[in-house]
């Protein structure tokens, strides 16, 4: 079984907007986790299971790439990807769209890396997640 990219979307709310009328750059984050839990969601690899498992994921790196503005009433689409490593982290891809226009207005990456349930950084795969890959990716 290979992994599913995931799409979710999020409309705009007036919550949203920055003194310009436009989508407030930090919100794209909020937009890239709503991705990562559909992604979790659609592949059996969602966070709060991996919690329950002793592990935590936190994102050690963030690239956001704005292409084009959303505004009021606008709904975004969000892709979200995994690219596969050897290494002990998650590379996660998103590319997000304005549904309407179905213009590209932002990409972007995260990487999570795996801490302990006492938070000590696993450099070795957990075995859930190499078990999960073997599955998932074969």
């Amino acid at each position: 079984m290979a992994l599913k990219d995931s799409i979710t979307e999020c409309a705009i709310s007036f919550g949203d907007l920055d003194p310009m009328g436009i989508v407030w750059h930090g919100n794209y984050f909020r937009f890239m986790e709503l991705g990562r839990e559909a992604f979790g969601k659609h592949n059996d690899l969602d966070a709060m299971g991996m919690y329950d498992l002793g592990y935590f994921t936190p994102i050690v790196r963030s690239i956001i790439d704005h292409k084009a503005p959303l505004a009021y009433g606008d709904v975004v689409t969000i892709r979200t990807w995994m690219q596969p490593s050897p290494a002990a982290k998650i590379l996660l891809h998103y590319e997000m769209r304005n549904k309407s226009t179905d213009q590209i207005v932002a990409t972007a990456e995260t990487v999570q890396v795996f801490l302990n349930k006492d938070r000590k950084l696993m450099l070795d795969l957990p075995e859930f997640y190499r078990t999960w890959k073997e599955h998932k990716t074969s």
